[in-house]
C-alpha cells in the first residue's frame, strides 16, 4: 500500500492534493474511469438515486461536474443543498467518499468546460431545453432522434452550440472524505478526514 501524503515526512495530510496526485498516476495507466465519478442524491425518503457523471475538475474548492436545471437530480440538489460523490479509479485501487454543500462553479470555468464537449453532447444540452427534459420519456428513439437533427439543422457546427442557460457548474464542497488504498489481501488502508479552521484531521478506519 502507497503511504498517505504525510505518512514519511510527517507533512499535514491533505486528502485533496492526495485525489489529485492519483488521478495523474490513473491517467498515466489509461484508467478510463479517470474522468468519472458518481453523484448520489435523494429523490424521497425511500429512494436514494446515483448516476454516473463526468469529473470536470478537482481543486481545493471542490469537485466539479456539469448538471442541467431541467433534469430531476439539480431538483434533488437544490432541494437537499449537499451532495456525496464517489470516485473508484481501479488501476491504482483507491476509492474516495466525498461529502459537502455545493458552491456555483465560476462561469469562465464552466464555458471552459463546454468548449471540451463533443457536438453531440452540446446539441444534448439543447434538447433538455428546446424538447424534453433530461430523463424525461419520449414515445421511441426516432423521436428523440429527430429532435436532434432539428437541432443540428439549427446549430450545424460545434463552434455555433451556444452554451445553453440551463446548464450549471456546482462545486461538492467536501467537508468529509474517506479515503480508501486497495490492498489484495483486503487488509485496506481507510481514513476519514474532517475538514476544520485549522486544516484536515483525519481517523482510521476498519477495512
Amino acid at each position: 500500500m502507497t503511504a498517505h501524503p504525510g505518512d514519511v515526512s510527517g507533512e499535514p495530510q491533505d486528502p485533496i492534493r492526495e485525489i489529485q496526485q492519483e488521478r495523474e498516476r490513473a491517467r498515466e495507466l489509461n484508467e478510463p474511469l479517470v474522468d468519472v465519478c458518481y453523484l448520489a442524491t435523494v429523490a424521497a425518503p425511500d429512494r436514494p438515486e446515483v448516476r454516473a457523471l463526468t469529473l470536470r475538475d478537482i481543486t481545493e474548492r471542490g469537485f466539479g461536474v456539469l448538471v442541467n436545471r431541467t433534469s430531476r437530480k439539480w431538483a434533488q440538489l437544490e432541494r437537499a443543498g449537499r451532495a456525496t460523490l464517489l470516485i473508484y479509479w481501479p488501476a491504482v485501487r483507491r476509492q474516495y467518499r466525498v461529502w459537502g454543500p455545493l458552491a456555483p462553479i465560476e462561469p469562465e470555468r464552466v464555458e471552459g468546460y463546454w468548449n471540451r464537449k463533443g457536438y453531440g453532447s452540446r446539441l444534448l444540452e439543447h434538447y433538455y431545453d428546446s424538447f424534453h427534459p433530461q430523463s424525461e420519456p419520449v414515445s421511441s428513439r426516432a423521436e428523440f432522434m429527430a429532435g436532434i437533427e432539428e437541432l443540428k439543422r439549427r446549430y450545424p457546427t460545434p463552434e455555433s452550440v451556444p452554451v445553453p442557460e440551463t446548464m450549471v457548474g456546482i462545486y461538492v464542497v467536501a467537508e468529509e472524505i474517506e479515503t480508501w488504498h486497495g490492498s489484495p489481501d483486503r487488509l485496506h488502508d481507510r481514513r476519514l478526514f474532517r475538514r476544520t479552521a485549522a486544516g484536515w484531521e483525519f481517523q482510521v478506519l476498519v477495512p
